[in-house]
């Protein structure tokens, strides 16, 4: 028996897959440690797609390494997910006394024995980085959340971004079978799960012979007893008025959207290679805005090499034009290996820091003036946790994916509740259960 723990970075994509895998290793007789220290095994599930993430992951190999030098302890580390493909052997390499194995995005479930040599001590030299099949590890409950639940139906991505590094590190899109989500989504139901979040590199491309998104959308929120149902992330290409439709018609589908639009400049976005226009953009906007209820979130990419003052000022267009209720709002940084990589007129790095400067403010303004028409209406919530700030007060999730405080007891922590809203708080709302 080995005491692992996992280091999770990244997407949501990477936290199912940790979850699945802590669910599988416990089933296969480990014990999971809650301190690092303690551990035999640290797993460290790794991201690229941006190189912030790429170096936290280096200072924390030197920090296990000062570790095991302080103590006498002897933790290794598996370098396991998408920075293993490109960068994993040079780990390997930089840390040779911590990295003890190194594993890529595919076949996680075929790992358990690796592990066992490597708690047994024996020195594993392979790498395991093959893309020949890729199956998908069953969804398991949220080990914060165990009343919710990442349920991958797509792995992998054919869009090839131009800026983006994960058709590199993930490979070509591959579908779970329909029946295999039922299944899964069934037995997470029967396990107390009251929220699923099905998940995809780009899963509004999904395909299983003949059965598309917007249909298995619909099979899982009319037949699986899910009262919360949602879904990451749609590429805009993709987002037809079908899902849009298809969300409407169902309850249990959560009218909340996350739709990445990245610049509003029609000429970066052709060299961002998106495959759609402003105006394209803004009419699937026009289409998700007929949902009755609809929070939108999105992605904003800023300083892609060539972006001029006036493409920048096509984004904030976007931004004032739709009003987001949120978004993830960031610059570009260069990933070796993109198309991007190899552009003329490289933003300064200044500038970047400027047109951001101007854009979150902005934008944090717009998310709270969207939350006061709330004040007043009733609607259900999921209580998650207890507020970080008090412990008389709960934190959770509207229907519509925003967070709101509520007073009560930590018993109505995993039950769905009504509310009334009071006003804003910060980026969200606090109410009153009734």
């Amino acid at each position: 028996m080995a005491r692992f723990f996992i280091e999770n970075y990244g997407c949501q994509m990477n936290a199912a897959e940790a979850d699945s895998l802590r669910t599988l290793l416990i089933a296969s007789g480990h014990a999971e440690e809650t301190d690092p220290a303690r551990a035999d095994i640290v797993i460290i599930n790794t991201c690229s797609v941006r190189k912030t993430a790429e170096q936290r992951i280096i200072g924390r190999l030197g920090f296990y390494r000062g570790l095991n030098q302080q103590n006498g302890t002897k933790i290794r580390s598996v370098i396991m997910g998408c920075m293993s493909l490109h960068s994993g052997k040079e780990l390997r390499a930089q840390f040779p006394d911590i990295v003890g194995l190194v594993w890529g995005t595919y076949h996680k479930e075929q790992i358990i024995p690796y592990l066992n040599r490597l708690a047994s001590g024996i020195t594993i030299k392979e790498e395991h980085l093959d893309w020949d099949t890729f199956d998908f590890l069953e969804a398991s409950p949220e080990e914060q959340f165990p009343f919710k639940a990442f349920v991958p139906i797509a792995h992998g991505c054919d869009n090839y971004c131009s800026y983006c590094i994960v058709p590199y590190v993930r490979g070509h899109e591959v579908h779970r079978p329909a029946g295999e989500i039922m299944d899964n989504i069934a037995k997470l139901a029967s396990q107390g799960v009251l929220d699923i979040c099905l998940l995809g590199q780009n899963v509004n491309s999904y395909r299983d012979g003949n059965m598309r998104f917007p249909e298995l959308l619909a099979k899982i929120a009319a037949e699986s007893g899910i009262p919360r149902i949602t879904f990451l992330t749609s590429h805009p290409k993709d987002f037809s008025k079908e899902l849009a439709r298809t969300m409407s018609e169902h309850p249990s589908i959560m009218p909340f959207l996350h739709l990445p639009f990245q610049s509003g400049s029609d000429r970066i976005l052709a060299a961002m290679n998106r495959k759609y226009t402003a105006a394209d953009y803004m009419e699937k906007i026009g289409w998700a805005k007929e949902i009755p209820g609809i929070a939108l979130s999105t992605d904003i990419l800023v300083g892609f090499p060539g972006e001029t003052d006036e493409d920048f000022e096509a984004t904030m267009r976007i931004v004032e034009e739709v009003r987001f209720q949120d978004a993830y709002m960031y610059r570009y940084s260069t990933r070796p290996g993109t198309a991007a990589e190899k552009l003329p007129d490289q933003v300064p790095e200044k500038v970047k820091l400027e047109r951001l400067a101007r854009l979150i403010p902005r934008q944090k303004t717009i998310g709270r003036e969207l939350l006061t028409p709330y004040t007043g209406e009733i609607h259900t919530a999921l209580i998650e946790s207890v507020s970080k700030k008090s412990r008389h007060i709960l934190s959770g999730r509207t229907h519509n994916n925003i967070q709101i405080f509520v007073p009560g007891e930590e018993t109505l922590i995993g039950t769905i509740v009504r509310v009334m809203i009071t006003g804003a708080s910060g980026m969200g709302m606090k109410g009153e259960i009734i």
